[in-house]
């Protein structure tokens, strides 16, 4: 059985905000260049049910990964849930949908492991859902980027999504991901800044 990543995240009981289909987030995991389930800048955004956004800074030059788990549960009944991918994964992005591992899948095992295998195990079954993406890029001369993972209500106007649909009720959940380099600017800013805090602490 596997393990419950994040315990506190959601509980069964919350209902999504949206309407009065339950949804819950049952286990939320993140694994930043094989430091799992819950690395270092991770910045969680999300509701009472789950839903929202979780921002993941990666520092350091050189060659990384990101994985973002999310296993969500809709309705009354978690074994009635229909996975999709819809459209084509860009150039470093990976993904997985299959059932979580409590008796055939084996996504879980994948996100630990670093590598999702591009499937859908459960591609047309009605069945325990649960999602991940992935992204692999390099750092350059910056050092550093910034991996966004979502997930909504709403139909996204992204290249490539994920989604989660209940059976019974037709409610679906959108899981999608990004990537963002700092402006140069933005980082002569606030490397200017640190200057001139270093500068006033030493006239101090």
């Amino acid at each position: 059985m596997k393990k419950v990543l994040l315990a506190a995240t959601a509980s069964l009981l919350f209902a999504s905000s949206a309407n009065a289909v339950s949804i819950s987030l049952f286990e939320l995991g993140v694994n930043k260049d094989g430091d799992q389930p819950t690395p270092a800048n991770v910045r969680y955004s999300l509701d009472d049910s789950g839903l929202g956004s979780v921002n993941v800074i990666v520092k350091g030059r050189g060659e990384h990964f990101v994985l973002g788990y999310f296993d969500y549960e809709i309705g009354d009944l978690f074994f009635d849930e229909l996975g999709a991918a819809n459209g084509a994964p860009g150039a470093g992005e990976s993904w997985e949908i299959d059932e979580p591992g409590f008796t055939f899948g084996n996504i879980f095992l994948n996100f630990q492991g670093g590598a999702l295998d591009n499937s859908n195990g459960i591609d047309g079954v009605l069945e325990d859902v649960a999602m991940a993406l992935g992204r692999t890029f390099s750092n350059g001369v910056y050092g550093h980027t910034r991996v966004t993972f979502f997930t909504s209500l709403e139909q996204p106007r992204v290249p490539f999504y994920l989604s989660q649909t209940d059976d019974e009720t037709g409610e679906t959940i959108y899981f999608w991901s990004s990537t963002a380099v700092p402006e140069p600017g933005s980082l002569a800013l606030l490397g200017l800044g640190l200057a001139m805090l270093g500068a006033a602490r030493r006239r101090r």
